[in-house]
């Protein structure tokens, strides 16, 4: 049994490079407890402390630090709640493998927590300000799930990232987030994925990429479209994604991937006077949307092929059809890899214009 008044609850974790050869920089938010002080404003005016309390530590091993950071706290860590890991952008370019071990090894530490990649330091990310939630991992993590409506970023938890870290032939992903500057106010942006391969970040998607890499794992919902239909500039919503990956090798050791996808596309709004909700312009906006998904996927296919690093999870397909032939072809994976053939086809449907079914300008203009 443990009191709640001895326990500093851990509610995000930020992983950087030290400047020290050898050693990594670790910053752990604490909820902290609530109470109110003395802000110094007028008329004796009170108001509430950061709801949170940034504590950093150096040294070689996670375990390590976190024991050391117990000399300046009057709490016992506790990680159980965490729901983030932010690895900086440094750190993650050198490997994230001997950060992760003590979090995947802890039987407290729960890997259905959230993987991040920051542009820059990962303990800047946690002294953000937050501007809706009390605790910036917290908004960290609600920014990432509203990506639903973009599809612009992978949701990777700790135990999808470390499963796909140690496959022998798929390279993980983790959204990147970034510190964007409105004003005077600083603000987190989560937006496209990094790539790793043997732990070690080898680049990184866009958004486009990014989605279309999502599109192959059925993981886009919803999502838009900014496209340019019979001249008029057009927001088209996705509006469901189903996808299938049919993987097929030949004699020659050839390997071939057929990514197919449905769609059913809707018009978010749209710009001039033409009316594309038009029953005969219905063809058009599928035709549209058909070639922007298809452009994304293969942006994604060639962006992978560049970093030589498949993922899509391609020789799990193959695996799981042909595992006598992958027993060959797995030790040169990476080799075949850049060789592979994708071909893709989508197929989108209408899914309706809205409460209204013609622009907003007078009937026959």
């Amino acid at each position: 049994r443990r009191e709640l008044d001895t326990m500093g609850i851990v509610m995000g974790v930020a992983i950087d490079k030290a400047d020290s050869e050898g050693e990594t920089e670790l910053t752990v938010q604490i909820a902290r407890p609530s109470g109110k002080t003395k802000s110094g404003g007028k008329d004796g005016e009170t108001s509430e402390p950061m709801a949170f309390v940034n504590v950093t530590g150096v040294g070689q091993n996670i375990n390590y630090i976190i024991r050391e950071m117990q000399h300046r706290m009057s709490r016992m860590l506790y990680v159980a709640h965490n729901q983030v890991i932010v690895f900086g952008e440094e750190l993650a370019k050198n490997g994230v493998r001997d950060a992760l071990d003590f979090f995947a090894r802890a039987p407290e530490a729960r890997m259905t927590l959230n993987v991040f990649v920051a542009r820059g330091k990962a303990k800047d990310v946690l002294n953000i300000k937050p501007k809706f939630e009390k605790v910036t991992s917290a908004e960290l993590l609600k920014v990432l799930k509203d990506q639903k409506i973009t599809s612009h970023a992978p949701i990777m938890t700790e135990f999808e990232f470390v499963s796909t870290m140690v496959s022998k032939t798929t390279a993980a992903v983790a959204p990147i987030v970034s510190i964007t500057n409105e004003g005077d106010e600083e603000r987190l942006t989560v937006s496209g994925c990094a790539v790793f391969k043997n732990s070690v970040m080898v680049g990184e998607l866009g958004e486009n990429e990014t989605r279309g890499l999502l599109y192959t794992q059925n993981k886009v919902k919803t999502g838009v479209l900014q496209l340019t239909i019979m001249d008029t500039p057009a927001t088209i919503e996705i509006r469901h994604s189903k996808s299938k990956v049919t993987p097929v090798l030949y004699t020659d050791g050839k390997a071939v991937f057929n990514i197919d996808v449905k769609l059913k596309v809707g018009i978010g709004d749209q710009s001039g006077t033409a009316n594309l909700a038009a029953p005969e312009n219905a063809s058009a906006i599928c035709d549209a949307a058909e070639a922007a998904v298809k452009a994304e996927i293969e942006g994604a296919v060639a962006k992978s092929k560049e970093l030589n690093a498949d993922v899509f999870g391609f020789g799990e397909y193959l695996n799981r059809k042909y595992p006598d032939q992958w027993k060959d072809m797995q030790a040169n994976w990476d080799e075949r890899y850049r060789d592979i053939t994708v071909h893709v086809t989508a197929e989108a449907k209408g899914n309706g214009s809205g409460r209204i079914d013609r622009p907003l300008v007078p009937e026959g203009a």
